[in-house]
């Protein structure tokens, strides 16, 4: 009965830690190859999650902070690159702007005032392995930044 109820209760807890915000944003949501060769006014870097986070969530939105701190950290400083880690429950507002309802982690490219909304999916294969969640997040940052 035991192993039981703490399995039902494992899988309640990971639950809430997947990602079913795959629904498309209500704003511009783009791929890269439509946003080139305009001028990029700021990247915002949004890591939506629950009160309760799993590890991987966790992983997801320290390795995405470390990757613009360390790895561009004039865009940072300039405020041409922003790091927000938003709690879905305490900022509803903002998680219907991004579509966002659960773990999810967006990259924002604002161009000519617009938002171009790209929702980050890719990393969330890499939330257990640092340097290839690196890897693919620069990645990612270096291709919205060349618009």
């Amino acid at each position: 009965m035991k192993k039981t109820l703490f399995f039902v209760l494992i899988c309640i807890f990971l639950a809430l830690c997947l990602n079913d915000s795959q629904k498309t944003p209500q704003v511009t949501v783009t791929r890269q190859e439509q946003l080139s060769g305009e001028a990029v006014d700021q990247i915002i870097v949004v890591h939506f999650h629950r009160v309760h986070q799993c590890t991987c969530c966790i992983n997801v939105g320290k390795w995405a902070e470390e990757t613009i701190v360390l790895y561009f950290p004039e865009e940072y400083e300039e405020g041409k690159i922003v790091y927000m880690d938003v709690c879905i429950e305490e900022n509803q507002e903002m998680a219907r702007k991004y579509n966002a309802y659960g773990a999810s982690l967006y990259i924002n490219v604002i161009k000519d005032g617009d938002d171009n909304i790209m929702d980050a999916v890719e990393v969330w294969s890499h939330c257990f392995d640092h340097d290839k969640f690196v890897d693919v997040f620069r990645q990612l940052l270096e291709d919205a930044l060349e618009g």
